[in-house]
């Protein structure tokens, strides 16, 4: 009986491990690797992410479903932010973490780098990963985050802190001139 019990529990740890370490649903972009846990949030980020002038050519892509626009939004992003910082990093490859709520992507950057933070989403070039808060998915934030990723990848030496932030701000600044 004992043997039983245990197996059980065992079986019951290794399912919520097995649960906690699950990487979630996955899309593909021609850039990114794009991971979400709830549909919902998902669903959130793509309302919140308006285009602006450059819906039209998310439109070009032809997107069928939420995920399929979510892909295409993030592709013309990049794409229009390494025009706007003409910088175009061969082999362009990064990942995209959308969170449900800004605690989540808090709490990402807090185990990263154990500093509390009151961020709304973040790049972390250790990881080549952009998190992002499904509440805040505005195209500025999208796209200052993406200025990070392109700026990271484009130098051989990562720019000063300083430096990056300045072009990001100038990818966020002129997304949808």
């Amino acid at each position: 009986m004992n043997r039983t019990l245990y197996i059980l529990l065992m079986a019951i740890l290794g399912l919520s491990l097995f649960v906690l370490e699950c990487p979630g649903v996955e899309l593909n972009s021609r850039y990114a690797t794009i991971t979400y846990q709830d549909p919902g949030a998902l669903k959130k980020f793509n309302k919140k992410l308006y285009m602006g002038t450059l819906r039209s050519m998310v439109k070009r892509q032809g997107p069928d479903t939420i995920e399929q626009e979510v892909v295409a939004k993030i592709n013309v992003i990049v794409e229009k932010a390494m025009g706007v910082l003409d910088m175009y990093p061969s082999q362009l490859k990064f990942s995209i973490v959308i969170e449900p709520d800004e605690e989540a992507v808090q709490s990402h950057f807090q185990r990263l780098y154990k500093i509390d933070v009151n961020y709304i989403a973040f790049y972390s070039p250790g990881k080549n990963r952009v998190f992002y808060s499904a509440d805040n998915g505005r195209i500025r934030v999208v796209a200052h985050e993406i200025g990070h990723v392109i700026v990271e990848n484009y130098f051989k030496v990562s720019p000063p802190q300083k430096i990056h932030e300045v072009l990001a701000q100038y990818a966020e600044k002129h997304i949808n001139d």
